[in-house]
């Protein structure tokens, strides 16, 4: 092989490094795994790596009432997870150990990835994730409103004309908003509501969730 075959050899050789995606980078863990368990089992563990600014992204289904746990193992100091819930709202940060009851149903997605500080040195970093979920949720844990003793339907009062009455998943304005009753809602069913009167379940036409009594007023 002569000197020239053996430059150009390397002249190619070093482009197609130059284009190359590392295993395990940016471009490579754009996409997202969903973590599905056996028959029976609560709980199942993953392992991947975190190279620099890149993060890998996984999704688990969730049912409301249950109780969510995660647990993050690595020897790096500087790794963590972020937990979206299904609307894409964050509900834990930078955690590495985190549990909680989920307020909603549907995929929850968690994003682990490595602090700035450390993300900027390119640091390949191996990982483990346990994700658990327990309870059975859905109805079984739900509120139950008592029943409203009387009869006839309610309308939204004391909402500005360019808001809306949210419906929440819950009593309590931090409950997930599963639904809106314009601000000059009528023919609004109350099926019940806290010891408190503070929050009523209702329904307005196909929607069914809770909403603040201060702005329900009977319709005569």
């Amino acid at each position: 092989m002569t000197p020239m075959m053996v430059r150009l050899i390397g002249l190619v050789m070093g482009a197609l490094m130059a284009l190359a995606i590392p295993v395990g980078s940016a471009g490579a863990q754009d996409g997202m795994e969903t973590l599905r368990f056996r028959p029976g089992a609560t709980n199942t563990v993953v392992r991947g790596l975190v190279v620099g600014r890149g993060d890998v992204n996984y999704r688990l289904e969730g049912r409301a009432g249950q109780r969510m746990s995660l647990d993050l193992r690595s020897r790096n100091n500087f790794l963590y997870f972020n937990v979206f819930d299904p609307r894409g709202r964050v509900i834990a940060r930078e955690e590495t150990n985190w549990s909680d009851r989920l307020r909603t149903s549907g995929f929850y997605r968690v994003q682990v990835f490595l602090m700035r500080s450390e993300a900027r040195r390119d640091k390949v970093v191996p990982f483990t994730l346990e994700a658990r979920i327990s309870g059975r949720g859905d109805d079984g844990q739900r509120p139950q409103p008592l029943p409203d003793p009387g009869a006839g339907t309610y309308r939204v009062v004391g909402v500005a004309v360019d808001d809306r009455l949210n419906m929440r998943d819950r009593p309590g304005s931090r409950s997930p908003i599963i639904g809106e009753i314009p601000f000059d809602g009528t023919g609004i069913r109350r099926l019940g509501c806290t010891p408190d009167e503070r929050w009523c379940e209702v329904r307005y036409r196909s929607q069914q969730g809770w909403v603040d009594a201060r702005f329900l007023r009977r319709e005569r």
